[in-house]
């Protein structure tokens, strides 16, 4: 886990990540990683000085398995509120379903880092059935970068469809730092590559879009990317996407 500001907490799960937020009395989270990542989760909550029960507010990139699969658990302890975006709610709330299936990943599973994350994601709780009823759209009156705080942090919600619906990028313009989740990575468990890099097309429900949408992400001011895969980033936006966009043409 690290620290990239004052209570701005980057956590790197087993396969997926998330960002742990510290306020004066109330906690907030941005993805929550598998099921079975619910342990860590807590542990990572109370290593960075919160409470379990002070969860507020679990903020979601997209509504993959790997990045809500702890939320339904913590609703259930501690009340929280799931945002999302309003094109993402189906995902989350799991009345539609946009995720990889069995039939994707069947053609490529003789591939050996493919069939180690197969088999992780199969028992870390992929499967399940981690919907969230409750979850709720990012109000319009929090668009703005003044308006949205999560346990005191303020947070610019920026949607960047592509690879899913509705996926979500936070970016903390106080600590200087974009929570990118699966729009541009660093690494992942079933690639040996590490930097500024997108998903394979297969990952995503559109991959053009995916790749048109990071123009929204190329203008923001930040020095630090926290992604969804991989270690976090020292890195402006701008150089991130035009980084990664260089490597999936090579």
């Amino acid at each position: 886990m690290s620290e990239v500001a004052a209570g701005v907490h980057f956590v790197e799960g087993p396969a997926s990540n998330w960002v742990v937020l510290i306020g004066v009395d109330d906690v907030a989270l941005i993805d929550s990683g598998y099921p079975k990542d619910l342990p860590l989760v807590v542990e990572s909550i109370q290593r960075a000085g919160g409470r379990v029960d002070d969860l507020t507010t679990i903020a979601v990139t997209h509504g993959h398995s790997d990045h809500i699969g702890s939320a339904a658990a913590l609703v259930d302890r501690t009340g929280a509120r799931v945002l999302g975006s309003t094109d993402e709610l189906p995902n989350i709330r799991r009345t539609e379903l946009h995720q990889i299936g069995v039939g994707d990943i069947l053609p490529v599973l003789w591939k050996p880092l493919i069939a180690r994350w197969t088999v992780h994601a199969v028992r870390a709780g992929g499967l399940g059935d981690v919907g969230v009823a409750s979850a709720a759209g990012l109000p319009a009156s929090e668009a703005g970068p003044d308006a949205l705080r999560l346990a005191g942090h303020r947070v610019l919600p920026v949607l960047v469809p592509g690879h899913t619906p509705g996926h979500t990028a936070y970016l903390l313009p106080d600590a200087r730092a974009l929570v990118t989740g699966d729009a541009v990575i660093s690494g992942h468990p079933t690639t040996r590559e590490l930097g500024p890099q997108l998903l394979a097309p297969m990952w995503h429900s559109d991959p053009a879009l995916a790749e048109r949408s990071l123009a929204a992400l190329a203008e923001l001011s930040a020095d630090t990317v926290l992604p969804g895969h991989g270690p976090l980033l020292r890195i402006t936006p701008p150089v991130l996407v035009e980084s990664a966009l260089r490597r999936d043409g090579d």
